[in-house]
């Protein structure tokens, strides 16, 4: 959702041609070869297929991915040369762009957003993600500790770019927290912890259970997501058990996303205890509704949750954790001021500084 936000706003500003290759391997799934076009919530993206062996040849995804666009790219390029290309996710899309745009000469740019910590990981892949970082026109991080990685890498550091993702401001904004609550079917007179994230373990909501145990009885936890790797509902709520907490404990599974700003509005705190991030777009969507934030140290974190507005603690400690959100709670928190402190932006305004990175490209 965040990479169609910012070329969404893109879109406003510059002309632009969205693809996304679809990985397949012919034994699991279909694929014509013909690129099929799709509208995607205003936007058209164009879907050429790449092959993907699961589980085997990790190393050459990038490859793969390269191949399976090239075809596509040279097509599109019969009648209008790109200016630019623009890569999300620095793997397999990155390297696979930084290949392709070598070969055809054109200028290309890669937003860090996270994955780059699992490539480092592997000899093979990080060496790939150097030297496509390195031929980079410029890189745009959506935190500063990814930035830093990529100097790390051997970007050079007059194309490195710090852009945090945005908020829809007009979906995220203060609401009435008991109206909110009514309708979600939370108590009324009850303090509530809210996170928004999926039930995966490495969100951290086996530390924030475990932190409830020590709080007030007054105080309940609502975990808005569904299951994801390895992480359940069934899960969570035997932790929770362990804990003595089950009665304190709601768990409404993945809700669409209209309805997620009525939880940020319902809550007293929402905390996101991961123990990796990109930039999390919960903490400013959380900010932006008026509700102040308990977040681990992780990803863009530091960059966007000033301490005015809420706390950072370590990941993977409860006792932090748990001392923060009660800090919290029992402060008095003016919405408005929230969101004044929050330095959130729009969307359209990350649109705004990103073009002015490929337009000074481009001169």
């Amino acid at each position: 959702m965040f990479v169609y936000q910012r070329l969404k706003a893109l879109s406003q500003l510059e002309e632009l041609e969205v693809c996304s290759p679809v990985p397949w391997f012919p034994l699991l799934k279909k694929y014509s070869g013909a690129n099929v076009a799709q509208d995607w919530q205003g936007l058209t993206v164009h879907r050429p297929g790449f092959f993907y062996l699961p589980g085997m040849l990790k190393n050459s995804d990038a490859w793969f991915y390269a191949r399976g666009l090239k075809r596509w790219l040279q097509q599109y390029c019969e009648n209008t040369r790109p200016d630019l290309l623009d890569a999300h996710f620095i793997w397999p899309d990155g390297v696979g762009v930084a290949l392709l745009a070598k070969e055809l000469g054109i200028p290309y740019t890669i937003t860090l957003r996270g994955k780059i910590y699992e490539c480092l990981k592997v000899p093979s892949q990080a060496h790939q993600c150097a030297e496509a970082l390195k031929g980079a026109a410029a890189v745009i991080s959506v935190s500063s500790r990814m930035a830093d990685e990529a100097l790390r890498l051997g970007a050079p550091k007059d194309r490195l770019h710090v852009i945090s993702n945005g908020v829809n401001l007009e979906h995220f904004a203060p609401r009435d927290k008991q109206e909110c609550r009514a309708q979600l079917g939370l108590p009324a007179d009850r303090r509530l912890i809210v996170t928004v994230a999926h039930l995966g373990h490495r969100k951290g909501h086996h530390e924030m259970i475990a932190a409830l145990a020590g709080l007030p009885e007054d105080v309940q936890l609502v975990i808005v997501g569904g299951a994801a790797q390895g992480g359940s509902a069934e899960q969570l709520t035997g932790i929770a058990r362990d804990n003595g907490v089950e009665d304190r404990l709601i768990l409404p599974g993945p809700q669409p996303y209209a309805r997620i700003p009525l939880y940020f509005s319902a809550a007293d705190v929402s905390v996101l205890a991961s123990y990796r991030e990109g930039c999390p777009n919960a903490v400013l969507e959380a900010l932006a509704s008026g509700t102040p934030v308990v977040a681990t140290d992780v990803g863009a974190v530091p960059d966007i949750l000033p301490e005015s507005v809420g706390r950072i603690v370590p990941p993977e400690q409860v006792e932090p954790l748990r001392e923060a959100v009660a800090d919290v709670l029992e402060k008095s928190w003016i919405t408005e001021q929230v969101i004044a402190d929050s330095g959130v932006r729009s969307w359209e305004q990350v649109g705004e500084e990103v073009q002015k990175v490929f337009q000074n490209l481009l001169i």
